[in-house]
């Protein structure tokens, strides 16, 4: 099964249910490049389900991933720019820019696929299924120190939009 098919389907099937557990949620803030990301992950059979809020910017990081993964832009709207190159410092160029707006799905299928997502006009949600790590090295800019969680407070914002913004009260 595809990363997005069984994106879509632990959307139907479970995310309601883990929605309601904050324990299961570790929490990371992203911070060292733009745009801001508040992250809460947790890990599921088949990879990583994570939650994003990700912050408007001027300057989006382009970045490949060290895994497949799939996507639903859940509120807002995003400037997406989408390349192709073997994971070196040096990006490469832009070969597509997309608007992706709330409902909006996608999938990120290949190792050598770098992309960029932006928000336009306040702060974007979003769900991401990764499954295992590409049998490559990924090499993009790193934190120079290591980052944090969340604040309980923000973690727990960040569940509460989600539901309700999925209503899933």
């Amino acid at each position: 099964m595809t990363p997005l098919a069984l994106l879509q389907d632990l959307e139907r099937e479970l995310l309601p249910e883990l929605l309601h557990h904050e324990a299961i949620w570790q929490s990371l803030l992203i911070d060292y490049e733009p745009p801001v990301v508040e992250r809460l992950w947790t890990p599921l059979p088949s990879g990583r389900l994570f939650l994003h809020r990700i912050h408007p910017c001027e300057q989006a990081l382009f970045h490949p991933h060290p895994w497949p993964s799939a996507v639903k832009v859940v509120s807002g709207l995003y400037e997406m720019d989408v390349g192709q190159g073997f994971g070196t410092i040096a990006p490469p160029p832009v070969a597509c820019r997309l608007l992706l707006p709330a409902g909006t799905y996608y999938e990120m299928s290949h190792p050598t696929g770098w992309h960029s997502v932006r928000p336009l006009g306040g702060p974007s949600l979003s769900l991401m299924l990764t499954m295992g790590l590409w049998d490559r090295p990924v090499d993009f800019p790193k934190p120079e120190q290591s980052l944090g969680p969340l604040s309980q407070e923000a973690k727990r914002g960040l569940l509460q939009d989600m539901r309700r913004t999925l209503c899933l009260h």
